[in-house]
């Protein structure tokens, strides 16, 4: 939901938020007209105020002990839009440090229990972009979410990137280019950055069929601290999305090229590729889906190494795709990114899901539901991981997810997430033993989310 203000409105709003910290500020001539000259920009606000409760039992140790605790998140943003060619917009959200926005409740009570607390926390910058549409083509400029085909190789929507993007359309036939860095550890050096160098274009062939093309070159300094130190790897990913009636499928295919890592030494060429299905039917009352996801692993110890890395590298975002534990919560061994967020790197995922939306029976509000059951197995069992992984067997387990969500009001939704991993061998450690079998894992989170 946004808020459109007036000129004068917005301008009220901030004169009374500043009041107390700028009293004997005064407007320049020059300030007046720039004013003055803006207003018939049309500036639209945004936000969402998010509170969450969460059970999280992520260690496989045996009787090891879950994690309970709050957290809030808090987002603003503000839009600008001075013509039918020029945008602007930025968005604040609360954050404990540059990878996580949630803040702890409580931990701002620095005052102790007589005085009350503070919510302890800064404000990062998500999103920063200047958009100019000179109609047929245009350019973005700044920090923006970024994502490629359907999510298998890239997803960077939560906190964005430092891109320019260059785009234009051909009657149904969309391309652009993207220029991203990814890391940029020293200004004066260009042997440490990571540059990201992209390519699509999508197609709409009719209502009921959309492909799609991406091509992304990585290339990384000799000293790069991302990945290994002289990556030259491609990514080329193809998706296409089908839907007749009550039916419908996606697919997408990414398959990896070039090397990973060349120190001068060793050479490790890029081999990896992953491949993800889906099908669904509408019965009317309910959807029920399959969904199937493979990504080649590799029995070394990563990068560096030399020969063939059959690893898929994969850069997504913290949060949950296919299952909630595996992969979010919990980093899955044998993975050989090292990251919780490791996506189909060494993985197969088989699973059925439901999905359903009615009306809650006992507030009469709507309410939606749906509910999956996947197994999850390694393709590599010999992958050497920094969390100890034996090697003794391939199993993940079997994860079982349910959501519900029930809109309370217009921008008030209130959600329970529930899931629950029976643990495959693959988990068993030199934390667990060779003979103890790992803790199963689950996780319960309920949030109240405000957005406007």
């Amino acid at each position: 939901m946004k808020k459109t203000l007036s000129t004068a409105a917005l301008s009220t709003v901030l004169v009374l938020g500043m009041a107390a910290g700028a009293m004997a500020t005064h407007l320049t001539q020059a300030d007046q007209t720039a004013v003055s000259s803006a207003g018939a920009a049309k500036i639209t606000l945004d936000g969402s105020i998010r509170e969450r409760g969460r059970i999280d039992k992520k260690t496989t140790a045996k009787d090891s002990a879950a994690s309970q605790y709050y957290d809030s998140r808090v987002r603003l943003g503000v839009k600008a839009q001075v013509s039918d060619q020029v945008t602007g917009y930025v968005q604040l959200v609360s954050a404990t440090n540059q990878t996580d926005d949630t803040i702890s409740w409580g931990k701002g009570s620095a005052a102790g229990l007589h005085n009350g607390g503070y919510m302890s926390g800064g404000m990062d910058i998500t999103q920063a972009w200047i958009n100019y549409n000179a109609g047929s083509w245009g350019v973005k400029v700044g920090h923006q979410p970024l994502a490629l085909g359907n999510k298998v190789f890239f997803d960077h929507t939560g906190y964005g990137d430092d891109a320019i993007m260059a785009y234009t359309s051909i009657g149904a036939t969309h391309l652009a280019g993207i220029l991203i860095k990814f890391d940029e550890q020293n200004l004066n050096d260009s042997t440490d950055d990571l540059d990201g160098y992209v390519l699509m274009a999508t197609q709409k062939f009719s209502d009921n069929l959309d492909a799609g093309i991406n091509w992304t070159y990585l290339r990384g300094g000799s000293s790069g601290t991302e990945l290994a130190g002289g990556m030259s790897l491609s990514n080329v990913g193809i998706n296409a999305n089908y839907r007749q009636d009550s039916l419908s499928f996606m697919a997408d295919g990414e398959f990896q090229f070039g090397t990973v890592s060349d120190n001068g030494t060793n050479k490790a060429k890029a081999k990896g590729f992953a491949v993800k299905l889906a099908a669904n039917i509408d019965l009317g009352a309910a959807k029920v889906g399959l969904l199937y996801g493979y990504g080649s692993g590799d029995g070394n110890a990563g990068p560096g190494s030399g020969g063939d890395d059959d690893n898929f590298y994969n850069f997504l975002s913290d949060t949950n795709y296919d299952t909630i534990i595996a992969g979010y919560r919990a980093a899955i061994p044998g993975n050989g990114l090292g990251t919780a967020h490791s996506g189909l790197n060494n993985l197969s995922e088989y699973q059925i899901n439901a999905s359903t939306k009615t009306t809650c029976p006992i507030t009469g509000k709507p309410l939606s539901l749906m509910t999956s059951a996947t197994y999850l197995q390694l393709n590599k069992k010999s992958a050497a991981t920094a969390n100890g992984y034996l090697g003794t067997d391939d199993s993940v387990g079997t994860e079982v997810d349910a959501i519900a969500s029930w809109t309370l009001a217009p921008g008030l939704i209130y959600k329970v997430e529930a899931a629950y991993l029976f643990t495959g061998d693959a988990w068993k450690t030199s934390v667990t033993g060779p003979g103890n079998d790992p803790d199963n894992l689950y996780f319960l989170r309920h949030r109240l989310e405000f957005t406007f």
